[in-house]
């Protein structure tokens, strides 16, 4: 994917790579899906190795034992940076949730996207070459369809979906996409 000059790589677990800066990023799932989010990305770091981790949300809170000290050595082994609202890694602009797209290079946590093609609603990127949509890191299924009014209201231009289908990436154009049922 190439977002306001940068090429970055959509990872089929939901996270964001962007190798010129040997970054990770996630959008952070709902709390109760929490734990097995920083287990998922303890596995990806491990596989990946980036040197910086971008959480897009909330702390996690309450953890178990385990999967809090794996989120205490993601911070310590990692340059971490927790975007709770918005921050600059020039030339991208990184933020929580959507708002007015005002300049190129926006990556938005929350909405996050649901693609629906073939009757099955699949966690997705969604990118109009001006903004970024990254799906919840976590289970499948929470999120909001992109073809809903309130999520097509983000992105004016016409926009591909990355699906998240079974450990693939499935893209296709807004034109191929189901409405909501």
């Amino acid at each position: 994917m190439l977002l306001n000059g940068v090429h970055l790589l959509p990872d089929a677990s939901g996270a964001l790579i962007w190798p010129a800066r040997q970054l990770l990023a996630v959008a952070s799932p709902p709390a109760a899906m929490a734990a097995q989010a920083v287990r998922r990305l303890a596995a990806l770091a491990r596989q990946r190795r980036p040197r910086v981790i971008v959480w897009m949300g909330e702390a996690p809170i309450a953890l178990p034992a385990r999967e809090q000290r794996e989120w205490d050595r993601l911070q310590a082994e990692h340059e971490w940076i927790a975007c709770e609202d918005e921050i600059q890694l020039s030339p991208l602009t990184f933020r929580l949730r959507a708002g007015p797209a005002t300049k190129a290079g926006e990556i938005i946590a929350r909405p996050n996207p649901l693609a629906r093609y073939d009757g099955q609603v699949w966690p997705a990127f969604v990118i109009d070459g001006r903004r970024l949509a990254l799906p919840a890191f976590g289970p499948a299924g929470c999120g909001t369809e992109v073809m809903s009014t309130a999520f097509l209201s983000l992105f004016r231009r016409p926009f591909q979906a990355l699906m998240l289908v079974n450990g693939r990436i499935l893209t296709r154009p807004r034109a191929r996409l189901e409405n909501p049922s």
